[in-house]
């Protein structure tokens, strides 16, 4: 039959249904319990996350298909963040497509209006071919079905390394508004409901639920692959916000397809379905592939049978699908029927509560030698910043249409955070942020790394972190070095979101992100936060003759910076203080409110170096003394390129008054020099470093290796 159950999970099953399943409910089994929709390896950890907050509306306790918290006004936001790993290693295009769709699903099944998007995609080494093909793919895919739904995708991330050759990860996290008492849920509470199915069934992905819960096979797997329609996705987008309030809880059909969904709308009930009625795309299709079909554009509803005719003219107008299939019952038993006949009839409770897995940790510890970094200066400086992390990335998002609704107020590139408008007239800051290297060295820092970043990030356009969700994405759980790795990284995500009172209100595990022969990813979990803007909104701006401020202390901490990845530097990984970046984030959301400055840079990937390279890519020059940097270090390298946190760059006409404020929040600042005309230029100690060439690869990179490939 080809499942991914283990034999420990068989004999559970057989225990309490007290008789062998049949194929077809061995099939559904394999799909609920999943590792991708039961989250049976991670379930107990992610309890430990920060979900209490006044302003959470929909969270992880409620376990529905996204979160929701209030922004005031009546208005509420709701944020959802998903991957398609698996199916765009396989097939790019339609992969990050139907990611795509996914996600905006989630976001309207609680009846809200999709306003952004954001994708987060990490790739092997671009010299070799085959990541260059991903990559063009995956971006094609995911414009293909935004541009055409009308969402605009705001901002993100791209990365590479090698350890992504085999398995790139292609995120996708999206924002959407709605008015916080017309929240839908994604289950019932009540028998007597009709089970409105809206969209055709085909064949394409077929057992994705568990294609994604194991590791690549190398073999031919398309199969398991959705196929993307994004002008069907724009039909079930607006009729399912036109429809809302006629039903009472709606359910995308994603991992898993029918089985997953009914089951959990029924939400502890019991439901029967009658798969006759359900509108197919391939005729005399095999009743078991109809349960657990994950073909995309469909909608489940649960709706009033007074209210069902009114449904479905609705997408009757769009000539789209829309059939009574089945219905909610008292009686807590999940039954799939075939013209009269049950293939499956399960217990709800059976499927809904899998076994929980608490698998072997083990730490691999790395003995680290610290030396002193004995490197050319000047060689540094090229490499470092010529490494593709670090280049613009307009080649990417000069292909969506991040204009669109009007409502993008910051555009992707023009600053850290994406800033979008809100219907109640505030503005909205949201930004995701990973650092896998960091947590190949150090999970439990990485884990409180990413969330200080991306805090420090909405910072830098004068907004305050308020919410956000998580992704975790691990090689197989049951090595214990990379299970380790899961549970100290939610340790550190766990106790940074408590430090900034920023509940974890949704997320996503996937695991088995490996290679063929078995080789895991680097840890790679990530936060996408949101936050509203606090007052007034930084757009940046360089200026001649502003000064450069430091702000926070630089440490020699270089162990997963960019700078020990390229050179194999031994260091320890930073210690993240959190104290320090919250303060720090303070001083910048103050001086912005004081219009103090014209500019502001976290200091993260690459160092200081990194960020004074992004004033000079705006067509200035950079001098600094590295005299003035306070640092616990006085060698030139570890000070440009440590990437220790709770720093920014600031450009300002008012420096003193920058040291000053930050003295009176207990943290310091330095005045270590200022921009000039001097174009292209990095002056450091009097030395003049020409990154025109540097500066040219920036803008050029992306194009040259993929858009001409």
């Amino acid at each position: 039959m080809g499942l991914n159950l283990l034999p420990i999970e068989m004999d559970d099953i057989r225990k309490r249904l007290d008789r062998e399943p049949n194929e077809i409910e061995w099939r559904v089994i394999d799909a609920v319990w999943s590792e991708h929709c039961s989250y049976k390896s991670s379930k107990i950890f992610l309890k430990s996350f920060s979900i209490d907050s006044p302003n959470v509306i929909m969270g992880i306790k409620d376990w529905q298909d996204a979160g929701a918290v209030d922004i005031g006004d009546g208005w509420a936001i709701v944020i959802k963040v998903e991957s398609h790993n698996h199916p765009s290693a396989i097939d790019p295009f339609n992969g990050a497509a139907t990611g795509v769709g996914g996600i905006i699903r989630d976001i309207i099944s609680k009846g809200a209006k999709p306003i952004a998007l954001m994708d987060m995609i990490r790739v092997g080494n671009l010299k070799i071919r085959k990541n260059a093909w991903l990559l063009k793919n995956i971006i094609a895919g995911i414009a293909a079905y935004g541009n055409s739904i009308g969402v605009p995708v705001v901002g993100g991330e791209l990365s590479f390394d090698d350890t992504y050759n085999d398995n790139p990860l292609v995120d996708v996290a999206a924002i959407g508004i709605v008015r916080k008492d017309k929240i839908k849920p994604s289950i019932v509470d009540k028998a007597g409901l009709k089970l409105v199915l809206a969209g055709l069934t085909g064949i394409d992905g077929l057992g994705g639920a568990s294609f994604a819960s194991r590791k690549l096979s190398g073999e031919d797997e398309i199969g398991a692959v959705q196929i993307a329609d994004p002008f069907a996705g724009k039909i079930i987008l607006d009729v399912t916000l036109e429809i809302a309030d006629k039903v009472e809880a709606i359910k995308d059909l994603g991992g898993g397809g029918l089985a997953v969904a009914v089951t959990e709308m029924a939400n502890g009930l019991g439901a029967i379905v009658d798969i006759e009625k359900i509108p197919l795309r391939v005729k005399n299709m095999d009743p078991a592939d109809v349960i657990i079909s994950e073909t995309q554009e469909r909608m489940l509803y649960a709706v009033e049978e007074k209210n069902v005719e009114e449904v479905c003219k609705a997408f009757e107008e769009y000539e789209y699908p829309c059939s009574v299939i089945g219905e909610i019952t008292s009686e807590p038993i999940i039954k799939f029927r075939y013209f009269g006949k049950d293939l499956v009839s399960l217990p709800t409770n059976a499927l809904l509560e899998p076994p929980k897995f608490l698998w072997p940790i083990k730490n691999v510890r790395k003995n680290v030698e610290e030396k002193n970094v004995d490197l050319s200066l000047e060689s540094t400086i090229y490499t470092v910043l010529s490494h593709p992390d670090l280049v613009s990335k307009e080649w990417v998002y000069s292909q969506f249409d991040y204009e669109v609704n009007t409502s993008t107020v910051v555009k992707p590139g023009d600053a850290n955070g994406a800033v979008v408008s809100l219907p109640n007239g505030k503005l909205l800051a949201i930004k995701a942020d990973g650092n896998p290297d960091l947590c190949s060295e150090d999970a439990y820092e990485c884990g409180k790394g990413i969330v200080a970043e991306a805090y420090r990030n909405l910072a830098t356009v004068g907004a305050r972190g308020m919410v956000a969700v998580d992704h975790l994405q691990f090689g197989d759980p049951k090595k214990p070095e990379v299970y380790y790795t899961f549970v100290e990284a939610i340790r550190g995500i766990g106790e940074a979101t408590r430090f900034f009172n920023i509940p974890i209100v949704g997320g996503k595990v996937s695991f088995y992100n490996e290679n063929s022969q078995g080789k895991p990813i680097k840890p790679t979990p990530l936060i996408v936060m949101a936050g509203l803007v606090q007052g007034k909104l930084l757009k940046n701006r360089v200026e001649d003759s502003s000064y450069v401020v430091l702000l926070g202390y630089t440490r020699k901490e270089l162990g997963g910076s960019l700078l020990s990845k390229i050179f194999k530097v031994p260091s320890q990984a930073p210690k993240v203080r959190l104290q320090e970046d919250l303060l720090s984030s303070e001083v910048v959301i103050d001086a912005i409110n004081e219009e103090k400055i014209t500019f502001a840079k976290d200091i993260s990937r690459g160092g200081l170096a990194a960020s004074l390279f992004n004033i000079i890519v705006h067509g200035y020059g950079v001098e600094i003394s590295t005299k003035s940097i306070l640092s616990d270090t006085d060698n030139v390298v570890e000070n440009l390129f440590s990437e220790s946190s709770g720093r920014f760059v600031i450009l300002t006409n008012e420096p003193e008054w920058i040291v000053e404020k930050s003295r009176s929040k207990g943290i310091v600042a330095s005045i270590i020099g200022k921009v000039n005309k001097k174009t292209s230029i990095l002056t450091i100690d009097n030395t003049d470093y020409d990154l025109k060439t540097i500066v040219n690869n920036y803008f050029n990179f992306l194009e040259e290796v993929i858009g001409n490939g």
